[in-house]
């Protein structure tokens, strides 16, 4: 009898040691193609935090529509359905405006370092982290992309070039935007922008960066384009479960935070490459790139303003979001204070 509790005991401290060492294992979504240099990226950081947890921590990371699709991972993380996601908060708009203006404030931003000056130096990343604890997700880090270019099958010289132009948008804050510079937008999916511009039912299209578009193989049809660009700058965001993210140690949650840290810096280095290849690539594919003079974009962002302003009506911490990006934007000299 002592012998045979002995073994049972035995047994039950055997089951218990396994599952401690099982493995965490997370589910994330990302909203990048797995074909697209920013899902490497991703995948990299992931493969990091494995390495150097000794695999106690596994991220099993989807592209795009892998769980969930992209604008679904917003719910799917708050009910469970998923640990963790990488996307950008302006698809969360509708639920909270903040999410938009973070996401990607239409036409404010000159580069990528401007905007990181304001999240970083001027802490304000605060917005995002709030609208996040609101709604019970922990924002463990950010990066900011590069400035996306236009398609078209017309010339985008200026601000007047887009009047009348028959132009694919996403909806929201850019749709709004282009339709006030005279375009006429139609909201078409991303993986019918191609068939779209072959089959001239748009004449333009925003869609992403230099990189990916020529990747694409937009610019085997449409032989213009603008860079840098200036109407879109999106924020990339890791966001987690607070409830996923509090049943890891301390040493844990420092692997993650060191990985995340690194995936910020190399996402923009790498960036940068791929944007100077993709320029000699669609030059040498006979592609017109177009500079916009600072004026023509002050010019732009007089429309971009009312955007904002619309933006801005939609909750007291947009209000209050808004009106210190004003601030900020007027002192970096993107904007008149007059205007």
């Amino acid at each position: 009898m002592i012998l045979k509790y002995c073994l049972l005991l035995l047994l039950f401290y055997i089951a218990c040691a396994v599952h401690a060492t099982e493995p965490i294992v997370w589910k994330i979504q990302t909203n990048k193609p797995s074909s697209s240099y920013l899902f490497l990226i991703e995948q990299q950081m992931m493969q990091q935090i494995e390495l150097e947890s000794s695999a106690e921590l596994t991220f099993d990371l989807k592209g795009e529509n892998g769980f969930v699709n992209p604008r679904s991972a917003y719910n799917a993380l708050r009910t469970g359905n998923i640990d963790a996601m990488l996307m950008t908060p302006s698809y969360w708009g509708s639920a909270d405006p903040v999410f938009a203006i973070m996401g990607d404030l239409v036409a404010a931003w000159n580069s990528p370092q401007q905007y990181l000056k304001w999240l970083d130096k001027s802490n304000g990343i605060k917005h995002l982290q709030n609208a996040y604890e609101r709604v019970g997700l922990l924002l463990i880090g950010y990066c900011v992309g590069t400035a996306e270019s236009l398609i078209s099958r017309t010339p985008i010289a200026d601000v007047d070039s887009l009047d009348g132009i028959i132009m694919r948008t996403p909806p929201g804050m850019i749709s709004d935007f282009f339709r006030l510079l005279g375009a006429k937008v139609k909201n078409i999916s991303g993986g019918k922008v191609l068939q779209a511009l072959e089959q001239k039912r748009i004449q333009a299209a925003d869609f992403s960066d230099l990189a990916i578009n020529q990747q694409m193989g937009a610019y085997r049809i449409a032989k213009y384009s603008n860079y840098p660009g200036f109407h879109s700058m999106p924020l990339y965001d890791f966001v987690v479960r607070k409830q996923s993210w509090n049943q890891l140690t301390n040493k844990q949650k420092d692997i993650v935070l060191s990985a995340v840290k690194q995936w910020q810096s190399k996402a923009y280095a790498i960036t940068q490459t791929h944007m100077a290849t993709a320029v000699m690539k669609v030059l040498s594919q006979g592609v017109t790139l177009h500079t916009w003079h600072h004026l023509e974009l002050k010019k732009a962002r007089q429309s971009a303003k009312i955007v904002w302003d619309k933006y801005a009506t939609k909750s007291d911490q947009a209000k209050q979001l808004i009106a210190e990006l004003k601030r900020w934007l007027i002192i970096e000299g993107n904007i008149d204070e007059s205007n």
